[in-house]
């Protein structure tokens, strides 16, 4: 493979409204409180990933239409990448697939159930830690604003070659 093709990984993630509730530290003899408002409301972020760089995506839902768009604007940033994606459904399918054999993109997939081995996960991971845990957001737009300051303020050091080699 050519020195000059850029590793980049992607996967989406659902961030709701609602508070996603964890355990949290509180005082010895007092209750922690957490705050819901019972929204069901949610955003759908479709993420990309290069060591060192995070890019978001807002998505409308989880389906191939919406995937193949988020390639689309991954291709004209990274014009030689290697795509690494998971194996979900609206990843896995002709039109996304066709698209990437059509315009010579490599690709790959990975195990099923591996989602460890996706150095995105540990991007969502590290956001639900800092803005959703625990937290309840009044609208979508709040939730948006908070996602994208955290990741303009978080830069997420990991390497992606680490979560690919032994």
């Amino acid at each position: 493979m050519d020195k000059d093709v850029i590793t980049v990984t992607y996967d989406q993630a659902r961030f709701t409204l609602d508070a996603d509730i964890r355990r949290c530290w509180v005082r010895k003899g007092s209750n922690s409180i957490v705050y819901r408002n019972g929204s069901k409301k949610a955003l759908n972020i479709g993420g990309a990933y290069v060591t060192g760089e995070f890019y978001a995506y807002v998505m409308t839902r989880q389906v191939k239409e919406e995937v193949l768009w988020n390639i689309k604007l991954l291709r004209m940033k990274f014009p030689k990448m290697l795509l690494i994606l998971d194996k979900a459904p609206w990843h896995k399918n002709k039109l996304v697939v066709g698209y990437l054999e059509k315009n010579n993109i490599p690709y790959m997939f990975l195990p099923t159930g591996a989602s460890d081995l996706n150095p995105v996960e540990e991007c969502w991971r590290q956001t639900r830690e800092e803005v959703t845990a625990n937290i309840s957001h009044n609208s979508e737009s709040q939730l948006y604003d908070n996602l994208e300051t955290y990741w303009r303020k978080q830069p997420f050091k990991h390497d992606v070659l680490n979560y690919l080699s032994p």
